[in-house]
């Protein structure tokens, strides 16, 4: 399968249902493993999508172009951002909570997933932090900073050195848990630290690098092959999508530190792409690429940013958690986020295009 930079709609697809996973878990918190597997979902996504424009304007140009990659990213991160923690600066300064300069200051500057494990505010209870829920941009950015420079110099379509690399990021990424969980004096501590910081959460994007490595920049290779023909056997897919339904669930400690995330990776690697070898009028295409469901994929880096701010806003004046709760978190989490896609992001997609960006 050669690559190309056309947009692939079951992909936003994906980010749809990540993200209803991700409001889901958060607004019923026992449902809250959820919140946990869409965001891996989301990192895996987003892992194969940019190692599938590397590689197509590596083949294109014969090299990355650092500067334009960075600069796409500003535009697609930064607005909405900026917008979202003035939106939850009015929050804290309405409902009178008090202002942690540290917490905005790691929100801005994609350090939050450091500063909650290590560094965390001394709050009250109800404190609606910031840059909480921006622990994962702060992994993704800390990827997009060093994979591309990676790529540049390690990717070779020749060879498959980087297969490799990526392959052994892996497994050093799961060593570095395992040692993490057998050094444990406090098993809480290093749950939220394997969770949370980069170099243990990093795997799960990565394994979205890895799948599309295999299909887009060594189809010709044993391993690819095999994989590819695993992606069209519809038994393989959906067997994945039961293990990976029941392996959520399991609490055990040492699973949580150590190989769930694994597990969900290697998962995810034979399900998401499976729906690239599926024909284009299958049914199991039609619940990834709707109208509906695109257009919440498309919103759902504002919905992922918003839902956190609208849950604190709506439990400070109405903390009773009935229906009327529920429709007033939802109601304004899409509200703000359509706000914020229509006319804060969509007004940086020419900036984008202008430094190579294929977004719609």
């Amino acid at each position: 399968m050669s690559s190309n930079p056309k947009y692939i709609p079951f992909l936003d697809g994906f980010r749809g249902y990540a993200i209803l996973l991700v409001i889901l878990g958060h607004l019923c918190m026992e449902y809250l493993f959820l919140a946990q597997f869409g965001v891996t979902l989301f990192f895996f996504v987003s892992g194969f999508l940019i190692t599938k424009l590397l590689i197509e304007e590596y083949r294109k140009t014969n090299t990355i172009g650092l500067k334009d990659f960075y600069l796409r990213r500003l535009f697609r991160l930064y607005p909405a951002l900026l917008f979202y923690i003035t939106i939850t600066l009015i929050v804290i300064w309405v409902a009178n909570y008090q202002l942690v300069i540290t917490d905005i200051l790691a929100g801005l500057f994609y350090f939050t997933n450091y500063y909650l494990v290590y560094f965390p505010p001394v709050v009250p209870d109800n404190y609606p932090l910031t840059a909480k829920i921006l622990w994962s941009l702060s992994v993704e950015e800390h990827f997009y900073l060093v994979f591309p420079v990676l790529f540049l110099y390690a990717y070779k379509p020749v060879t498959r050195r980087f297969l490799y690399i990526i392959g052994g990021l892996l497994v050093l990424i799961l060593l570095i848990r395992i040692v993490l969980w057998l050094k444990s004096t406090d098993i809480i501590f290093t749950i939220n630290e394997t969770y949370y910081t980069t170099h243990t959460r990093a795997d799960s994007i990565l394994y979205g690098c890895f799948a599309a490595l295999l299909i887009y920049a060594y189809p010709a290779t044993i391993v690819s092959r095999l994989y590819t023909r695993l992606l069209k056997v519809w038994l393989i897919p959906v067997l994945a999508v039961v293990v990976l339904l029941l392996s959520q669930k399991y609490e055990a400690a040492w699973y949580q530190i150590t190989i769930k995330n694994t597990l969900t990776g290697g998962l995810l690697c034979l399900t998401v792409p499976s729906l690239l070898f599926a024909d284009q009028q299958a049914w199991i295409l039609k619940p990834f690429v709707n109208r509906v469901i695109l257009y919440i994929g498309k919103l759902s880096y504002s919905l992922y940013l918003f839902h956190w701010v609208s849950l604190k806003l709506v439990s400070t004046y109405y903390p009773t958690h009935d229906m009327k709760w529920y429709l007033l978190v939802t109601g304004l989490s899409f509200t703000l986020a359509a706000v914020s896609y229509h006319f804060v992001e969509r007004p940086f997609l020419t900036l984008r295009r202008k430094f190579g960006s294929h977004a719609k």
